[in-house]
């Protein structure tokens, strides 16, 4: 699913040098994705194992409807901040220029809004039949969220940026649903001031995914200053959320687990887990190396065979010797994270899975540049 967005972004490709803030503001947008999309899930999951929601869409605890409050609030707010960091960080680049700074702001927000709003229903179903199958939520509904969210927040974006190509009345139309969504917003945050589960949430959940809108915006940076290598080797765009989103998933899986077992009282210090995490990750490595070998094929399909640029080669070159750099660093994150929430006595569901995100991707961004440089250097 994730190689279906790249592919999408692919369309892209000759417009990246002459509009770089479509690639720049990607990488922040999928950054959103994870950390928003993380904070759901796994608050979801551990409310199933608790009892704190019930395994019902409709009807359910004040707690669910809460955390479905808190996460569309933090997608705007973290949507406008990651903006302006972005524009600020790209104009600072000189990937931008003043008379962008609307664009910066107004495609992420209405992007997010627009596809949380489709993944929220979409991930509460996924998890409440996990559940009811006698699954484990942890590790079975955040890797799905993410490879779905690839999709539902590529698509937007692809969308809104193709509205703000096309101009005029059109661009005006997006600016007047960027206003609707503050407004929107602005509302439900002042009825739920007095809710401490919404507050909880939208303090620790918001700090958080701030944090990551730097990462994001740094890594925005990099892909814009990569769009050469990416014009000259088109199916690199169609793998890079398929490299970043695999990443997550393995950080996820193990984070996670992690919280959960915190949770319930189960997990042991972070020094006596790390000793006997090598097997856990192996467990996960494997399969996520063989997904990559899938990803550069794919990849390679996706962008046509023959095509000038296009070589299965490098792309599997890349694919893995990008895993290989970057697998170890996110799954002792995962764990690390984990227990450091906790031990500062935050909650982790708000904290883990969108640290590991935005670390994901941005390991994920920093290692593609010498990925490619090695399969150069293999004469691939």
């Amino acid at each position: 699913m994730s190689l279906f967005a790249g592919g999408l972004m692919a369309v892209f490709t000759p417009q990246f040098s002459a509009s770089l803030w479509i690639l720049a503001l990607f990488p922040p947008v999928l950054t959103v994705r994870g950390g928003i999309g993380g904070i759901f899930s796994g608050n979801l999951a551990t409310m199933l194992h608790l009892g704190l929601v019930k395994p019902r869409l409709r009807d359910n605890t004040a707690n669910y409807y809460g955390l479905v409050k808190s996460v569309m609030t933090i997608t705007v707010v973290d949507a406008l901040i990651l903006g302006s960091v972005s524009f600020i960080f790209n104009l600072a680049a000189g990937t931008s220029t003043t008379g962008m700074w609307l664009i910066f702001l107004c495609v992420p927000t209405v992007a997010c809004t627009l596809a949380v709003s489709f993944s929220v229903p979409i991930t509460s179903l996924i998890a409440i039949e996990t559940y009811r199958r006698g699954l484990d939520p942890d590790i079975i509904v955040y890797p799905i969220l993410a490879s779905v969210n690839d999709i539902i927040v590529t698509t937007f974006y692809v969308a809104v940026v193709s509205l703000v190509l096309v101009g005029g009345p059109i661009f005006l139309g997006l600016g007047a649903l960027f206003a609707l969504i503050l407004a929107a917003v602005g509302i439900v945050a002042y009825r739920s001031r007095g809710d401490t589960f919404f507050r909880q949430t939208l303090r620790e959940g918001t700090t958080v995914v701030v944090l990551s809108s730097l990462f994001g915006s740094v890594n925005g940076v990099m892909l814009s200053r990569m769009s050469g290598t990416l014009e000259r080797t088109p199916g690199l765009m169609a793998m890079y959320p398929a490299l970043t989103n695999a990443l997550g998933n393995i950080g996820s899986i193990i984070g996670s687990q992690t919280t959960t077992s915190i949770a319930l009282g189960y997990a042991r210090s972070f020094k006596e887990e790390l000793r006997d995490a090598g097997r856990k990750i192996f467990q996960v490595e494997v399969p996520a190396a063989f997904m990559h070998v899938v990803f550069a094929f794919t990849a390679w399909l996706i962008t046509g065979p023959g095509a000038p640029g296009v070589s299965l080669m490098t792309l599997l070159a890349t694919a893995l010797a990008s895993n290989l750099l970057s697998f170890g660093v996110i799954s002792v994150f995962a764990l690390y994270s984990a227990h450091l929430a906790f031990e500062r006595g935050l909650n982790p569901d708000n904290v883990v899975i969108p640290a590991i995100t935005t670390v994901s991707d941005t390991t994920a961004t920093l290692a593609l540049t010498p990925a490619v440089v090695a399969a150069k250097l293999l004469g691939l």
